[in-house]
This record gives C-alpha cells, structure tokens and sequence, in this order.
C-alpha cells in the first residue's frame, strides 16, 4: 500500500498536472496514472508480470520458451512462400529484461526489442509483434444522461484532497463521440473508449516498413462496446486481483480497458494491410502453429508434460485461449 506521503506526492503531481482547470480529460489522467516519468506504474522499476503472488498479472509471454515457438511457427506459416530470414521480429512493449525468444532459436533475419521510451525504429521489412501492449493505452470515457439525452466526457479532478470523477467540457464535438457515441439510451451508459490504442496502431503503421503485423490482446467488436456494456470495460489489476477503483493506488496498479477490434482492424486495413484478420488465440495457433504444436504433442507422448500443461493453458479456452484474441495483417 502506498504510504500518505507517497499519496500527498502523487496529488501534488496531479495538481500541478491540473493547473487552473476544473478536471482533465480520462486519457490525459490514464498518462499520469501509467506513464508518469516519476509515479507513473510502467515507469516503475519493477516486476509486474508473472504468477509470483508479488506481480500484478500474467500473460502469455510469461509461461517460458513454448509461447515464442508458437509465434516463430506461425509468422512462418503466414508469410508462407515469402523469406522469413529476410524479416525482422520487432517486439514492442516487451517487461524489462524479458523476451519472448529468449533461448528460442528462430530464422529470422535479426531481432529488435523496443521498450517503454523506445523511438519506434522500424526495419523495411519486419515482422511486427506485441502481446497486450494495446490495453496498455490511455482511454476516453463518456457518460450518458438518460434524463438530459446528452452524453458527457469524464474527467478527474481534484476535491478535498482526493480524485475524483468530473464532467469536463466537451462542448466541442470531438472524432471519436461523432464517431462511435449512439445517439438514444433509455437507461445510464458509460463507455471506456480505447482511443489511445488506436492513435498508438495509426502511429506505428504510418511508418514505411513492409511486412506482417501480428498483436494478442483482450477486445470486443464495436457494437458489444456501445450497447452490452453499461458499466464500461476499464478496471485494475495489483497483486491478480481485478477491481474498478481506477482513481486509488496510482502507480501501484495497473490499469486497462477492452479494445475495440473493429477500428483496429479497419485503421490496418487503411494502411495497406491486407484483410487484417481476428481470431481467438485458440482458433490463431491451431490454425497457423500447428507444426510447433503437434511436435509437442507427439514428444511428450508417453505422458503429461509441463510443455504440455503449458500449451493447454496458451490454447484452452477455459484458460487463454478464449481471453485474449489476435489480431493480424500484412502488408506487401
């Protein structure tokens, strides 16, 4: 827990933050709760993922070697008759110190990790890889008034020396509530909009680097977001517990919402990716890393393995498999 000095040093930061306005923008506060150069929770040196009851979350690229096999086996499978020795693998947003193919051998032509302050350095031709770096990204949230028929931006504020929620000016109709904000809802609604991991996709795929484009996360089409959802998607995660007081423990606790897969997939497609593609990571690795699969089946044949507990938990979809999906493109 955070000590009271520690909370009086995090709000004299919000406050200097905040200046002379009445409350921020839920981005601009997802920025400092995550990114602070001093409090923020990604800027903090220190392990955040893994089982350790002392972490925070575990993913994918956490359960060891199998998983970059799996990818290795499936960039292979999908670049098909093209030369994979002649690609890059560029992993974006990897934790410190770690890699997913560490002691992996593979045959691409070098690899490159970009981390957190990273410049997005980008080869001419590369395979592109991130694995819940998405989620990562601030959000906008938005309130509907059923009373009022008026939907609000929320922000955070300051009120007698805690965080608090605020409506902000928005008078001015921004891209996103044009774009995605239904226009009648007979109850109230509160949409987490994962605006940051659509400007952070556009930025990287601005760059002329040609290739595969290959992302795991947690999302949800556009229509669930804006009509299944009415207490929004974003919540907490510290010490693998999930809560929603996203306004305590800043620094402490990481903090994440849904992506929409819809705009992801369409901001690919406007960069000249062809038919993006989405699918469970269940459905992704049976369908492009069967060869790296079936292997580990067929060694461990005369018994369970941990190799092979470690692949029911990546593609079972009471474990992994059904959480988290991919989402992927290339691009000629």
């Amino acid at each position: 827990m955070p000590t009271s000095k520690q909370q009086e040093k995090v709000i004299q930061a919000f406050a200097n933050l905040l200046q002379s306005r009445s409350g921020i923008p839920f981005d601009e506060f997802i920025t400092f709760a995550l990114y602070d150069p001093e409090f923020g929770y990604y800027t903090k040196e220190r392990e955040r993922v893994g089982r350790d009851e002392k972490k925070d979350f575990f993913t994918s690229s956490s359960l060891g070697s199998i998983w970059g096999e799996l990818i290795v086996d499936a960039c292979q499978k999908i670049l098909g008759k093209k030369k994979v020795s002649e690609y890059s693998f560029v992993e974006i947003a990897a934790e410190p110190g770690h890699s997913i193919l560490n002691k992996v051998s593979h045959p691409f032509a070098d690899t490159k990790i970009i981390r957190y302050g990273n410049p997005q350095d980008i080869p001419e031709q590369a395979i592109v890889y991130s694995n819940e770096w998405l989620d990562a990204q601030p959000f906008k949230r938005f309130r509907f008034d059923p009373q009022e028929k008026i939907w609000q931006e929320i922000g955070v504020t300051i009120e007698n020396g805690r965080l608090k929620e605020t409506e902000i000016d928005s008078s001015a109709p921004t891209e996103n509530r044009k774009m995605l904000l239904p226009s009648n809802s007979a109850t109230p609604y509160q949409v987490d909009w994962p605006s940051g991991s659509i400007d952070e996709l556009n930025h990287l795929c601005s760059k002329k680097w040609s290739g595969l484009f290959l992302t795991f996360d947690y999302g949800l089409p556009k229509i669930t977001l804006l009509k299944e959802r009415p207490q929004g998607t974003a919540r907490t995660y510290k010490r693998h517990r999930m809560g929603t007081d996203l306004l305590s423990d800043i620094g402490e606790q990481d903090i994440t919402c849904h992506l929409c897969w819809d705009d992801l997939a369409q901001t690919l497609e406007k960069w000249g990716f062809n038919s993006p593609k989405l699918a469970s990571q269940e459905s992704f690795l049976m369908n492009n890393a069967g060869t790296k699969i079936e292997e580990i089946l067929t060694r461990s044949s005369k018994g369970p393995t941990s190799r092979i507990q470690v692949l029911k938990e990546i593609i079972h979809p009471l474990h992994m498999g059904n959480k988290f999906q991919a989402l992927w493109g290339v691009r000629e």
